[in-house]
């Protein structure tokens, strides 16, 4: 009897973090485009890009850019432009290093649910946030789909690994060390560390930071808890320290980060 492999049975999964709608302004000057996840960009108008190396690149209206992974770039800003993103995971898929972004048309339909997105994330309405997330499930996916097959890079499927990563999003109050989770994952500590960062591109500390602070970023968006009260949710003590990675990593402050996302009126 043939045996059959069971992952080329698997379809990549993909997995929603964030979602949101803002005006950039100088505080998307400098960042620093990391993560574990692949960003989507949507802007109403130009007036803010990346760099890619030395190239400077406009983000466009009428086109969605989608960025790998760990794609490291810097962003620039000197408009106001109105931005739609969205950070999701896709199991199985990377990006290749050779295409850290990805500019595509945006066609009718597309075009459609991006409107309508844009409206729910605007005005913030409690009855349309299911459909918000699937409309940003359909536009990732979407989109996804019109990169070309060079962009892209399958990756080899580990449940081990992926049981590990879940495990940590259920647990990010908690500290972990490469050790114990090794033990979950039923491997050597050396090996685990070496899968984990060949699956996600970070070590298990730094996807959990990237885990953590997207967490606080949608926290601090849905205006329902104090500063002090996401640090304890995230499992971060020190609140000087949260408000400083946090500007790192997102350009404001935790407060001015919450007032630029407040709900439109």
């Amino acid at each position: 009897m043939n045996k059959i492999n069971a992952a080329i049975l698997e379809y990549p999964q993909l997995r929603m973090n964030s979602v949101g709608y803002v005006r950039l302004g100088k505080f998307w000057n400098s960042l620093n485009l990391g993560g574990h996840y692949w960003r989507l960009y949507y802007h109403d108008s130009p007036g803010a890009g990346i760099y890619a190396g030395r190239k400077k690149v406009e983000l466009q209206p009428d086109r969605v850019y989608l960025l790998p992974p760990n794609c490291d770039l810097e962003t620039w800003c000197t408009g106001e432009p109105v931005q739609l993103y969205l950070h999701f995971e896709m199991t199985q898929i990377a990006g290749n290093p050779d295409y850290p972004y990805n500019e595509l048309p945006v066609s009718d339909d597309m075009r459609t649910l991006l409107a309508r997105l844009s409206h729910l994330l605007e005005h913030k309405e409690d009855a349309g946030r299911a459909q918000a997330k699937l409309l940003a499930i359909a536009i990732a996916g979407c989109a996804m789909a019109l990169l070309p097959p060079e962009a892209l890079t399958e990756l080899n499927s580990d449940k081990r690994i992926a049981a590990v990563c879940d495990y940590l999003r259920e647990n990010l109050q908690k500290e972990h060390s490469i050790d114990l989770l090794a033990v979950r994952a039923r491997m050597a500590p050396n090996a685990f560390l070496r899968q984990f960062r060949e699956i996600t591109g970070s070590t298990p500390y730094q996807y959990l930071l990237q885990l953590r602070y997207s967490y606080a970023s949608r926290l601090l968006e849905s205006q329902a808890f104090s500063i002090d009260e996401i640090c304890d949710l995230i499992g971060v003590k020190d609140r000087f320290h949260f408000s400083r990675r946090f500007k790192k990593l997102y350009g404001a402050p935790p407060a001015l980060y919450r007032k630029q996302h407040a709900p439109h009126l």
